[in-house]
Parts: C-alpha cells; sequence; structure tokens
C-alpha cells in the first residue's frame, strides 16, 4: 500500500546489543498515524507512547487496526466480553473522529517489551502465540537495557523518522498493568521528555505481590474455581520469578523466604529484598527530589481489581497527597469488568479515556 498509515516497524536497538539472555536486538513496533499526514507534508503532530502489559508482544498490543485486534483476540474472548472488543479504540475510531474534528490529530506509538523468552510454564495466550517474559520497561545488567532503549532510543527514532513536535510539551506516556508500572517509571526518570502520564491499573509495589493470590473471574466462570486458582497461582509465581530475574538473578529472594505454619512470610534475604525496594514506584517518589516535575498524572484502577492494585493505588494517593505532588487517582467501579477481570477489562474500558485525557493535555 502506497503512504499506509498503519504501520509496524523494525528497529535495531544498539542498548539491547549485548543483553545477557541473548534476546533479539530487532524489535518491532507499532504506529498509527492520523489521516492527512501523508497529504500534509509539513505539519507535525503529538505522540502518545502506548505500553503494554505483562505477557503481551507484538501480536497483542493494545490498540490496532479492527483486523489487528480480531486476530489478536481468541473467539472466546470476543463472545464473552463481546462489549469490551466492540468498544476497545481502534484506529479506525482515531480516523473517523479526527476526520470529524472531535480530536486533535496525533501519532501512536506501541514498542513491543517482552524479553523473549517464554513463560516458565511455556504458556500458550488465548490468541495461540506463547505468553513472553515482560522486562517492565527497567535497565538491567541480568535481562538489559530495555529504559534506554524504550525512553531514549525509540523516542529519538520516532522523532527523527516522523513529523513529530519533538519537545516534553508535545509528548505524553501512558500504560496498563506492565505497561502502567513502565509509565510512573519513565515519568519519574525521563521528566524532561513527558508532559503526561496516564498509568491504567498500574503495579507500584513488587513486594505487595508476594502473598496475593489471584482468581480470574473469567476464568472461574469458564473453567471452575479450582483451575482458575491454579491458573492465578502459575501466573503470580512466573510474575515474581521475572522479578527476581530482573532485578537479583545472582541472589535470588524468592528461593530465600521462609513461612510459619500458617504462610506468613517470616523470613527473607535483606540484599536482595533491597534490589526488590529499588524499584517500587513509592520508594523511588520518595528519593526524587523533584517527583513528576511538570507532568500531568492520571491514575485509575478498578476497585476489584484481581491483582490487587487498588490497593496499591490508594498508597500512591495517600504518599503523593501528604508531599504535596498534584496528581489525579480514580479507584473506579465497572460491573462489567468485575463479572469478567477488574484487571484486563478494566484497561481495556480506560483506553479511550486516557488517550482522550492525553490529548486534552498536551494540545
Amino acid at each position: 500500500m502506497k503512504n499506509p498509515r498503519y504501520i509496524t516497524e523494525n528497529i535495531h536497538s544498539k542498548s539491547l546489543e549485548g543483553n545477557p539472555l541473548n534476546s533479539p536486538t530487532d524489535r518491532q513496533f507499532m504506529i498509527y498515524l492520523p489521516p492527512g499526514y501523508h497529504e500534509f507534508g509539513e505539519k507535525r503532530y503529538p505522540v502518545i507512547y502506548l505500553l503494554h502489559g505483562y505477557g503481551q508482544d507484538i501480536h497483542d498490543l493494545l490498540v490496532g487496526s479492527k483486523k489487528y485486534i480480531k486476530k489478536s483476540s481468541s473467539l472466546l474472548f470476543r463472545i464473552i466480553a463481546w462489549k469490551v472488543f466492540k468498544d476497545r479504540p481502534k484506529y479506525e475510531d482515531f480516523d473517523r473522529m479526527i476526520i470529524n474534528q472531535e480530536i486533535e490529530p496525533f501519532i501512536l506509538v506501541q514498542p513491543e517489551c517482552s524479553l523473549k523468552i517464554p513463560d516458565i510454564y511455556g504458556g500458550i495466550k488465548d490468541n495461540g502465540f506463547s505468553a513472553m517474559k515482560g522486562a517492565f520497561y527497567l535497565n538491567s545488567q541480568h535481562t538489559g537495557n530495555y529504559s534506554d532503549f524504550i525512553f531514549d532510543e525509540l523516542v529519538n527514532y520516532i522523532d527523527k523518522n516522523y513529523r513529530t513536535i519533538a519537545d516534553k510539551e508535545h509528548r505524553a506516556l501512558m500504560g496498563g498493568s506492565m505497561g502502567g508500572y513502565g509509565t510512573l517509571y519513565g515519568c519519574l526518570k525521563y521528566p524532561e521528555k513527558f508532559k503526561v502520564g496516564v498509568a491504567l491499573s498500574p503495579l507500584t509495589s513488587f513486594l505487595d505481590l508476594l502473598d496475593w493470590k489471584m482468581i480470574i473471574p473469567i476464568y472461574k466462570l469458564v473453567y471452575g474455581k479450582k483451575k482458575a486458582e491454579e491458573m492465578g497461582f502459575k501466573e503470580m509465581e512466573d510474575i515474581l520469578d521475572t522479578t527476581d530475574l530482573i532485578f537479583c538473578n545472582e541472589n535470588r529472594l524468592i528461593p530465600s523466604i521462609k513461612r510459619n505454619s500458617n504462610g506468613n512470610i517470616i523470613e527473607m534475604d535483606e540484599s536482595a529484598k533491597k534490589k526488590w525496594l529499588e524499584y517500587d514506584i513509592i520508594e523511588m517518589i520518595k528519593k526524587s527530589p523533584n517527583p513528576f516535575q511538570d507532568i500531568k498524572i492520571l491514575v485509575n484502577c478498578e476497585k476489584e481489581d484481581e491483582f490487587g492494585f487498588s490497593t496499591h493505588i490508594k498508597k500512591f494517593h495517600k504518599v503523593l497527597s501528604n508531599m504535596g505532588i498534584e496528581h489525579e487517582v480514580d479507584i473506579y467501579f465497572d460491573r462489567n469488568s468485575e463479572k469478567l477481570s477488574p484487571h484486563q477489562v478494566g484497561i481495556g474500558f480506560q483506553l479511550f479515556p486516557g488517550i482522550l485525557y492525553c490529548l486534552k493535555n498536551m494540545v
């Protein structure tokens, strides 16, 4: 197709060269260009960077064309969660709204940030692709420099190769779950680059996951409680394994944990715990001289989020409020989300409002 606007492109990452896992340094990202991009050759556009969640990769990013969304979603999910599928933002929706002047034209960039290694159980996602461990958008001596890749290398590449308005005022960062963590992390570590940060159901504390038992409602509905508990245990175990890999692979936390007869943690390796705390969002906020400086921050989460993230967000809100840091937090209730997956479905329903919030506060 001549002058395409829905693009999947390759980028070679120098930041990932020599990474300890030998993960590919050639990476893909998806980019949406607005109507008129090729016709109006001098016009420049604001950019939203949208970060995916744990276990996702180029096959199931958050936003795409109608064809892509259909291909990336399982038939079961499309039937049971038909409303989510129907309301999920699609490139064609952006085209219509831009043409009708309901929103300003913008560029949307979605990088792929998995470690390119399968989860510890070799899981297969509902869409048929292998579940991959996520990099959490962090630099690590054990996994590679993904923060440098996403927040420096990719941003510079986009500004060089596409007609962006290449400044902080016209650049937003947004993501869900692991991508929500990446959004908060990126805004803390690169405040000069982003004007807006929207974190949807974000992880903020890795240590808080150690005792969490997860059941996804849709799995309980389809497979029964016992199978859903097993699936939740495996997913949490893989996330914690990845956390240990990224933070302290040479001296892991999980094997050091000792519990009493009630299952409560009574002992763990303190040096490994310290490594985990270094990447805790609240701890980073407390240590930052000017956290979220001149950035519009929005964080939201469904109150029954199956990862327990609404509790994380309440702590986040309290800390920022006590520090006098301007931000917006919304712990919301959504009946449809709670029946299926407060986390995944909740993020899906919040994508459009999040994008509109970015546009409102950039242009």
